[in-house]
């Protein structure tokens, strides 16, 4: 009887199938979930600053106008840090990289630091100065730091993007005062009229997340 050696026939594998379970709808879900208890948190650490702020203020160490331009700013911090953690979590899914929660926190922290440097250059330096120079420090920490994570010039270039409309609408609303209510809401409007486009164009393929 003649022997043969037989294997098992490999399990058929359609072309360009992913079973990577990388970005799937459960962690879409618990990243989301995440991102609002990390904008949290750094927004309970932004209050502390800007208690930090008026104390300074108290103590004669910053004019009253400095003051309310760096609270003003601060209004806006949760917003800041939800849409800037949410825009990478899309660049995470269109580019297939992979961002783990502690460099997601970092970049976190580094947007929530950008608050206690413009604090203290605000005591030396006039405002929008300090803020052009810690807004030009913050992005280019971020944009470095996921050049190193994602190896990718068109996702760095999206965060560099993104971060840069985000500091100048904030300077925009905090320079028109009154009218930062009604332009904040409008804008955040058309946020939402975008996550609506976004979402419809994102669709589950072989069980992960893509853009269609």
């Amino acid at each position: 009887m003649q022997n043969q050696n037989y294997q098992t026939p490999p399990m058929y594998q359609e072309p360009g199938a992913r079973h990577s379970g990388m970005h799937t709808l459960n962690w879409l879900f618990l990243q989301s979930v995440f991102t609002l208890v990390l904008s949290g948190v750094l927004a309970l650490v932004s209050a502390g600053i800007n208690s930090l702020a008026f104390s300074r203020h108290c103590d004669k160490l910053l004019l009253r106008s400095d003051y309310d331009m760096v609270a003003g700013s601060m209004m806006y911090c949760f917003a800041l840090y939800t849409l800037t953690v949410f825009s990478i979590m899309l660049i995470e899914i269109a580019f297939r990289k992979k961002v783990n929660y502690v460099q997601y926190g970092l970049i976190g922290c580094a947007l929530c630091l950008f608050y206690l440097l413009l604090l203290a250059m605000t005591e030396f330096i006039d405002f929008w100065l300090a803020y052009t120079i810690v807004s030009l420090m913050t992005i280019g920490l971020i944009g470095i730091y996921m050049k190193g994570i994602t190896g990718c010039l068109r996702a760095v270039w999206m965060t560099v993007g993104i971060l840069v409309a985000e500091y100048i609408v904030i300077a925009v609303l905090v320079e028109i005062g009154a009218l930062a209510l009604l332009i904040g809401s409008l804008l955040l409007f058309v946020i939402i009229a975008v996550a609506m486009y976004i979402t419809i164009r994102m669709k589950v393929v072989n069980g992960e997340l893509t853009f269609k």
